[in-house]
């Protein structure tokens, strides 16, 4: 874990996801994890700097938010 993700999780009481992280839960590539965060389908920010390359980070929710708009059917239906 870097500097600035250390710094990012003790200022935001330890709320981003590493895409690292975010692939882990969708069960997913990161090639393909980093396809949704272009595409814009998965909310992601970039705290990589204008000068530097893309290192983004997931809140919980927005990874949430998006599982459950993937979903097919109701939960309600399951039971």
């Amino acid at each position: 874990m870097t500097a600035t993700t250390n710094h990012l999780r003790t200022a935001l009481g330890d709320t981003l996801l590493s895409v690292r992280e975010a692939v882990d839960t969708l069960g997913v590539t990161p090639w393909w994890t980093r396809r949704l965060i272009a595409s814009g389908d998965l909310r992601a920010i970039n705290v990589g700097g204008p000068d530097k390359s893309a290192r983004w980070r997931v809140a919980p929710e927005d990874l949430a938010a998006f599982i459950r708009s993937r979903e097919n059917r109701s939960r309600d239906l399951l039971r």
